[in-house]
């Protein structure tokens, strides 16, 4: 068995200027078989583009906004911005300011929320399933109040630092 191993060695069977050799293992595939199958459709569109028509596609045939996802995008996401006014006595509804909805390569459900008198919230909702993205980008329940009790939290700690006498 080593003479014919020695033979090959010789002959430059086992070239390592080649991509492959008889002593790798490895499995080559065609660039259709490497993509991953994809069959999700969401609906793509924006408020400030398409207008209601945007807000409510579950309730009309609404198939100009269905989109086949790309191979990379395995989500459908809505994207809500939103903003809400206090005043002394009292604070306004939120009052939606945009809302888009499309595949997604990435997608992370949840809320940011910027400001304190005037505060802005950019809401995400995700799902892996073909027309599912109609809600309305709402993060799950309590997260607005966590989020801001944190924001609280971390002012204060911030304000206490400031105000607080330098350490000699």
């Amino acid at each position: 068995m080593l003479p014919i191993f020695i033979t090959f060695l010789l002959f430059g069977v086992f070239d390592e200027a080649q991509s492959q050799s008889l002593t790798t293992h490895s499995l080559r595939k065609t660039p259709a078989a490497a993509a991953k199958m994809n069959d999700l459709w969401c609906y793509t569109c924006e408020t400030m583009e398409d207008g209601e028509l945007c807000i409510n596609v579950s309730e009309k045939n609404h198939s100009l906004m269905i989109k086949r996802c790309k191979a990379d995008e395995f989500s459908c996401m809505v994207k809500r911005f939103s903003y809400t006014i206090t005043t002394e006595n009292s604070t306004t509804p939120q009052q939606m300011w945009s809302l888009q909805r499309n595949c997604a390569s990435n997608c992370e459900s949840g809320c940011i929320v910027i400001g304190e008198r005037t505060k802005l919230y950019a809401c995400t909702s995700c799902c892996e399933k073909s027309l599912c993205n109609t809600g309305l980008g709402s993060a799950p329940r309590g997260f607005h109040c966590a989020n801001q009790s944190l924001f609280m939290m971390f002012t204060l700690v911030l304000l206490a630092f400031l105000v607080s006498p330098p350490f000699s």
